[in-house]
């Protein structure tokens, strides 16, 4: 009996926080938005939540006269092979200790709502 008042109590206690979750609304950028994909792609974990740039990477401002939204699709689908050909980049890569990652399992669609976002800081 005492065991069944336990099942029952910790299913209530997961009620109630499961509700005052929902009550409380989601946080975060709403899912398939570009700043959605900045967040689940991993790129706010290196590159800082409004694209400043942290020890870890640069900042993600005033791309576009540098960058073509072509150019930043190559180069988010195969980053080192793409440092390997430009110098700056390589040199860029030096300074930051961890490796700008490939997203080989993220869509065409949603690598072009990234970099257009990226472009746009």
């Amino acid at each position: 009996m005492t065991t069944n008042r336990s099942v029952y109590a910790s299913f209530f206690v997961a009620t109630l926080v499961g509700l005052a979750l929902a009550a409380c609304g989601a946080s975060g950028p709403a899912p398939g938005t570009p700043e959605a994909l900045y967040v689940d792609l991993g790129c706010s974990k290196c590159h800082g939540a409004n694209r400043d740039g942290q020890r870890s990477g640069p900042p993600l401002k005033a791309l576009a006269d540098r960058w073509t939204e072509d150019s930043l699709l190559e180069y988010l689908a195969d980053p080192k092979a793409v440092m390997e050909t430009n110098p700056r980049l390589k040199y860029m890569a030096e300074n930051f200790p961890i490796m700008m990652p490939a997203y080989p399992n993220a869509s065409q669609e949603d690598l072009r709502k990234l970099a257009q976002f990226i472009l746009a800081g």
